[in-house]
């Protein structure tokens, strides 16, 4: 059996606490939609690797009510079970993280600081505890969990496909799911049956909106292990990586 790669994002941190936690409520969901949910985690199980661009736009009001705006733009490469690099470019700076099975180093290009840090053996156990622990969110989709359709059924009271729509001259399949609170569309690409773009946005005005776009998508590419291994620039300065509990 093929080694299955998965990853979560923040889209969890944005999306349940605002959203019922129960598990045995009723719904309408359409069939259509959830085998195309199911598809989803189908064809991740079957990778071995793969490597992509993610875009994200978040817009969101803070406890003061203040608002603000963040963009990013991430590269990702993955090599199941436990191999990961993300460079990361955006509002907040440059930086990259470099997961090699045994620990995960991070680097500010902007500050000129690293660290490393022990983490789990495989992939989604080291992106757990790396949140848990460090407040370390890795720009993937919960599109890549096994139980994904699952956790769109559990929090969304309706769960609709729309049909086909073009997205960047890429043909695919439209998915909407709502509760009282939050509206998530996504778009499956229909030839590979991987995720091309996600909007999650809050029902009450100017309460929230975040957006995911996937482009470059390469599956199975030979990724070396050079790719996942890191060294600390001449000059760089290791700054400890605090707990937040």
């Amino acid at each position: 059996m093929k080694k299955q790669i998965v990853l979560a994002i923040s889209l969890l941190a944005f999306l349940i606490p605002a959203c019922s936690s129960e598990t045995d409520k009723e719904g309408v969901y359409d069939s259509e939609a959830v085998a195309a949910l199911d598809n989803i985690s189908k064809v991740i199980g079957e990778l071995n690797s793969c490597s992509y661009t993610l875009k994200t736009f978040v817009e969101e009001n803070n406890d003061a009510g203040e608002f603000s705006q963040f963009s990013n733009t991430h590269d990702v490469y993955m090599r199941g079970p436990n191999k990961m690099h993300i460079h990361t470019i955006g509002t907040k700076g440059e930086k990259s993280y470099w997961y090699d099975g045994l620990s995960l180093a991070f680097y500010s290009y902007d500050k000129n600081i690293y660290d490393t840090v022990s983490a789990p053996e495989s992939i989604i156990p080291a992106i757990d505890f790396l949140h848990d622990k460090y407040g370390i969110d890795f720009p993937a989709s919960n599109f890549f969990y096994p139980d994904f359709t699952d956790d769109i059924l559990n929090h969304f009271d309706n769960v609709f496909y729309l049909g086909e729509e073009v997205i960047d001259d890429v043909e695919c399949l439209a998915i909407e799911a709502s509760n009282e609170v939050n509206i998530l569309s996504i778009w499956i690409e229909k030839d590979s049956g991987m995720p091309k773009k996600l909007i999650l946005e809050k029902k009450e005005e100017n309460a929230g909106f975040y957006e995911a776009t996937f482009t470059n998508w390469r599956i199975n590419p030979i990724l070396p292990d050079i790719l996942f291994e890191f060294e600390p620039p001449v000059g760089a300065e290791r700054v400890k990586i605090e707990p937040i509990n």
